[in-house]
Formats: C-alpha cells, sequence, structure tokens
C-alpha cells in the first residue's frame, strides 16, 4: 500500500451513500450493522479495555458507536487514508487520529493498546501484504489484550450479493472465515486463545434477538463472523 493513493481518498465524501446503495432493501438497517460490532465487543470482552484502536477506521463510523458502549475508554483510530482520517476527526469527539502508511508506523501505539478492533478491513488489504499488517498490530498490544476482527461471510448469499454491488468492494476479495482465523493464529501463535464466530443474523436489534444471535454463533450462515484472538 505504500506509495499508493488509497482509493478510499476519491469516495470519502460519498462514503455513507455508497454503503447504503449498495445494501438495497437492507441500506435503512445501516445504522445496526455498526451498532451491533461495538454491543458485540462488549459482550466478547472479559472485562473493559483501557484503549480501543479501531485499524483502518475510514470516516469514524464506528467509533462514534465505541464512543457510546465504552465511554471511559481511551479511543484511537488509524487508516491509510488522510482524507478519511480529516473527516474522522469532524465525526468523533475525543478520540486520537492518525494517518498510517507503512506497518512500521503502528508503533506510535506501542504498548498502549489492549484492544485492536477491526471491522471489514482485512479484505481490502492485498494479499501479499496481509500477514505482515497482522503481525504488527499484534506486536503493538499489551501482554493480554485482545484482537477482534470483523469481516464479511461468503457463504452468505445477500453478503455476498451486498459486496458484489458495493464500488468500494471492487478490489477486494471476500476472505473464508477458517482463512482469516489462520492467519491471526500465526500471528498469535498456536498456544494462544482464539475464536471464530458467526454473527449479524439479524438486521434489527433488541434483547431477544441479540441473545438468539449469540447461541447461534457456530452457524456459517451470519451475515459477518468475527474472529477474536488474545496475546
Amino acid at each position: 500500500m505504500q506509495g499508493q493513493q488509497p482509493e478510499f481518498d476519491n469516495i470519502v465524501k460519498r462514503y455513507n451513500e455508497e454503503v447504503v446503495g449498495s445494501l438495497g432493501f437492507f441500506g435503512k438497517f445501516r445504522d445496526t450493522m455498526l451498532f451491533y460490532k461495538s454491543e458485540y465487543l462488549e459482550y466478547l470482552l472479559p472485562e473493559t479495555p483501557n484503549a480501543i484502536l479501531d485499524f483502518g477506521c475510514g470516516i469514524g463510523m464506528n467509533l462514534f458507536y465505541l464512543r457510546e458502549k465504552f465511554p471511559n475508554t481511551e479511543l484511537f483510530g488509524c487508516d491509510i487514508s488522510q482524507e478519511s482520517i480529516s473527516l474522522a476527526r469532524e465525526n468523533v469527539q475525543n478520540c486520537s487520529f492518525d494517518t498510517i502508511e507503512t506497518v512500521d508506523s503502528l508503533k506510535i501505539y506501542k504498548n498502549k493498546i489492549d484492544c485492536v478492533f477491526i471491522s471489514v478491513v482485512l479484505h481490502h488489504i492485498p494479499l501479499e501484504e496481509r500477514e505482515n499488517w497482522i503481525s504488527g498490530l499484534y506486536g503493538i498490544l499489551r501482554e493480554g489484550g485482545y484482537m477482534i476482527a470483523f469481516e464479511n461471510n461468503m457463504k452468505n448469499p445477500l453478503t455476498k450479493k451486498h459486496v458484489e454491488r458495493c464500488s468500494m468492494d471492487k478490489n477486494a476479495i471476500m476472505l473464508d472465515a477458517n482463512y482469516c482465523k489462520n492467519i491471526i493464529k500465526k500471528a498469535f501463535g498456536e498456544e494462544s486463545y482464539i475464536k471464530l464466530g458467526y454473527t449479524y443474523f439479524f438486521p434489527w436489534r433488541n434483547k431477544i434477538f441479540t441473545w438468539i444471535e449469540h447461541k447461534l454463533a457456530w452457524l456459517p450462515l451470519g451475515a459477518q463472523y468475527y474472529v477474536i484472538a488474545r496475546k
């Protein structure tokens, strides 16, 4: 990615319109697609993190909801798109933002972060760079910290259709869940805690549907999946 103009620089101002348009009927549930991840993060973590890094934060939409769910947590956001970071600073208060162009530049977060949050970002990273970025993120985590990566589930036909329609994903390749788990496991080591689960079975949110969704984490039909690993 170094030396290239980030593709999201060209569409940052119409980001939300692009996403909602590609969702079709489900566009009206756009907010729940963002909110549920902060809700799920709280469910997955055994304790409230002191600091969360949203890697590939874009214009900061997930951080807006992370701030609501984790009001006392220090939040950081980074992205290779300078235009996105500029807009993120306008969208989210009380959060530190940085443009990160290389894996080495992640070192500014060394020993500051005890949760790395990655929301449908890995499939945008070129194959030959993906493991290097994950290793870099592992390296900045505090001991005992967690990485949680959400990705679109290629086995869900509606998700696959959405990705095919979304112009932002035209150069992206959807990642198989087990592949995603394995590349994270490679960085964290064979003895590390790691778990794969499927999620976002329902676009609407309430306590009953959320409870059911947690029970269905084993079923590979959710619109998305998550991989959580502990250092």
